[in-house]
C-alpha cells in the first residue's frame, strides 16, 4: 500500500505527517456528509530529515497490513462478544452491556500495544 503526505509538524527524532483519507464508498454515497469531516489522518513516522512542508511516499506490506488488521478486527470482535457474555452470566441486560464495553476497551488497549507497532512503514521523501 502506498499513501502520499506531507510533513506538517517535526519534534525531534518524530515527524508527523498528514494524508488524505480514500473514501470508502468513492465519494458517491448517500451518507457522505458523515465521513467527508474525517479526511485527513495523521500519522507519526521517525523524522529521517524531513521539513515541514516536505511531500513523503508511506509505503507498507499489503499483506502484513491486511493479516494485522484482520487480527485486530477479530480480536477486537471476540472480545466483545465474551465481555458481552460474561455481563450477561453476572447479571441482566445492563451488565452484558458494561461487559461488552469494557471487552471493546480492553480491545482497543491490546490493539493499541500489539498490533499497531507490527507495521512496518517505509518512508521517502518525494518530488511532486
Amino acid at each position: 500500500m502506498k499513501k502520499f503526505g506531507t510533513v506538517t509538524k517535526t519534534e525531534g527524532d518524530k515527524a508527523v505527517v498528514t494524508i488524505i483519507r480514500d473514501s470508502a464508498c468513492g465519494e458517491n454515497c448517500a451518507a457522505c456528509g458523515i465521513c467527508k469531516n474525517s479526511k485527513e489522518m495523521t500519522i507519526i513516522i521517525p523524522n529521517e530529515g524531513f521539513n515541514v512542508g516536505d511531500k513523503v511516499c508511506l509505503t507498507t506490506d499489503d499483506k502484513t497490513f491486511l493479516k494485522s488488521s484482520a487480527l485486530g478486527y477479530l480480536s477486537l470482535t471476540a472480545l466483545l462478544i465474551a465481555g458481552g457474555a460474561i455481563g450477561g452470566k453476572l447479571g441482566g441486560d445492563w451488565t452484558a452491556f458494561l461487559g461488552a464495553l469494557i471487552g471493546v476497551l480492553l480491545g482497543v488497549v491490546l490493539i493499541r500495544c500489539f498490533f499497531a507497532e507490527k507495521i512496518e512503514i517505509k518512508t521517502e521523501k518525494v518530488e511532486r
